[in-house]
């Protein structure tokens, strides 16, 4: 076994042009991620999930057609162990409570999306995840 590990499979669900293609630079020239497509809306998420079958999906809670939240449970419904990490611009954390009844196993504000550290704080995400290590108390 050589020690390279797989790049994690991401979907980025983001109806804002410039700011999607920013996440994906930001996720593809860390070089841990292959993005495999953006959804401009929450059922293209939920289809494109479907047909690429990520390891992960940054979804943005606020989506034009069914919000993040509502992509989240709808993509649960169809495959309840996909790791969903939904992120928002609001300081309401009264959404907090709504996105992990939806499933999502992860929640990052926007101010780190477009910076460095949105490709760490994913990786740390998904890697506890997939070891299932909990959550902090």
């Amino acid at each position: 076994m050589s020690g390279v590990q797989a790049q994690v499979r991401v979907v980025v669900a983001e109806d804002d042009d410039p700011l999607a293609e920013l996440i994906r630079s930001v996720l593809e020239d860390d070089g841990r991620f292959d993005v495999r497509g953006v959804a401009h809306t929450g059922d293209e998420a939920v289809a494109l999930v479907g047909e690429t079958h990520p390891d992960v999906v940054l979804m943005d809670i606020a989506m034009p057609s069914c919000d993040g939240i509502e992509a989240t449970r709808m993509i649960h419904e169809l495959n309840p162990v996909q790791h969903v990490v939904i992120y928002t611009g609001s300081d309401d954390w009264e959404n907090l409570a709504r996105v992990e009844d939806a499933g999502a196993v992860g929640f990052l504000h926007k101010d780190a999306v477009p910076t460095d550290e949105l490709a760490d704080a994913l990786y740390v995400l998904h890697t506890n995840y997939e070891h299932h290590v909990p959550d902090p108390d």
